[in-house]
């Protein structure tokens, strides 16, 4: 072989080994650095002002590392990983300490269906069923237990209890899961699966609280203990509790028009109608929660806006203008979006637009052209003495 065939041979072959090299450091190499940054998880959190749809590229976990406490999660559309693999029912978490968005690689990833995933109130937990049990899920370290095993087949997860050892899971009969044990801690005889899903936490969790033949029903869990009281509240309606406890609201439908309905609570678990939040020039579509004692967080259509879906915190004392919180972008599964009550709380916060990764094919080629941009640049040399290299 000659020594100019060897030469070339040589040079296509460091071409070949740079072109690699490039495409190893854009896009494993990349998610080394990434995934080796600490989280930050101490201190308050927030939640974004403005909510993306997430990209076909949005970084995952399993490539990029945890996304750390949580603000939001929701459903996604699709998810690409490597060159031709895709992940199937993404879910986006967006970090309450910088926005930024992460697809869970967890398992048993549910399919995207509204109250599929719980959030725990300081977003550090997340939860889902699956056929055989409940997954448990650590955002800050990208860990995940499948627990709950003695569970019927494909359970149903309601909520976490304000401090987030305890999870409502339905799977017939409304059960309540311990999270640090991933046993069931009790099961709540006689609640059917549309109360079973409307039960929401006393302020306190020792209870549950949900609307059953005509009756609010507050259920302590560890005793079995009952109060109940006739109330207009319509079953699988929205509730939540005010964090003092004194107060109730419930998401109301009445000829396709929604508001929130306000209850004062009696001792004696008694409910007085205390009014109604304010909605003109808003279309209501669901309840959050309180986010203080006089306030509360709904997801809303503003009448300027049109279809763009938003996110407001409106007074439950006074008839004072609404707040705008977060604006979500008006193509995503918002049917989906589940909050974290402590970021919420905190208010929202102007993150940056996350960062949104090229296509591995597309680094692929961009590493092949500047391998073959390399391969002309030393085939097209010139020697010293000004004539072209053969």
């Amino acid at each position: 072989m000659s020594a100019k065939r060897s030469r070339a041979l040589v040079a296509v072959l460091v071409a070949a080994l740079l072109g690699a090299a490039l495409y190893l450091a854009s896009t494993a190499g990349l998610r080394a650095v990434t995934s080796s940054q600490a989280v930050a998880a101490t201190g308050p959190g927030s939640v974004p002002q403005f909510v993306y749809k997430p990209r076909d590229t949005v970084p995952t976990t399993g490539a990029n590392g945890p996304v750390g406490p949580v603000s939001l999660v929701f459903a996604g559309d699709r998810v690409e990983t490597g060159l031709t693999g895709t992940m199937a029912n993404p879910w986006i978490a967006v970090s309450s300490r910088d926005g930024s968005y992460r697809a869970l690689s967890a398992p048993h990833r549910p399919g995207p269906s509204r109250n599929a995933v719980a959030v725990a109130a300081d977003g550090r937990q997340l939860a889902w069923g699956y056929s055989s049990g409940v997954v448990l899920y650590n955002p800050l370290d990208d860990t995940s237990r499948e627990v709950g095993q003695e569970l019927g087949d494909d359970p149903r997860v309601g909520r976490f209890s304000p401090d987030g050892h305890h999870l409502t899971v339905y799977d017939g009969r409304l059960r309540v899961l311990d999270v640090r044990t991933g046993k069931v801690a009790a099961t709540l005889e006689g609640v059917d699966r549309k109360a079973a899903m409307q039960a929401v936490w006393t302020p306190d969790g020792s209870a549950v609280t949900y609307v059953a033949k005509g009756r609010l029903v507050i259920h302590a869990w560890r005793s079995e203990a009952r109060v109940s009281s006739p109330t207009t509240i319509a079953p699988g309606a929205a509730l939540a509790w005010q964090p003092a406890g004194k107060q109730l609201a419930a998401l109301r439908e009445a000829r396709g028009v929604r508001s929130v309905q306000l209850f004062d609570v009696a001792g004696a678990g008694r409910l007085t109608p205390a009014g109604a939040v304010s909605r003109d020039g808003y279309a209501i579509q669901d309840l959050i929660g309180f986010t203080s004692d006089n306030r509360v967080a709904i997801t809303a259509l503003s009448m300027e806006t049109g279809p763009l879906p938003l996110v407001y915190t409106m007074s439950t004392v006074d008839d004072s203008p609404p707040t705008q919180v977060m604006q979500l972008s008006g193509s995503g599964r918002w049917d989906t979006l589940q909050v974290a009550a402590e970021p919420l709380s905190y208010g929202s916060t102007p993150f940056k637009e996350p960062h949104w990764p090229a296509k591995d094919l597309s680094k692929l080629v961009g590493s092949i052209v500047v391998a073959l941009f390399a391969l002309g640049l030393y085939l097209t040399r010139r020697r010293r003495g000004g004539a072209a290299s053969p």
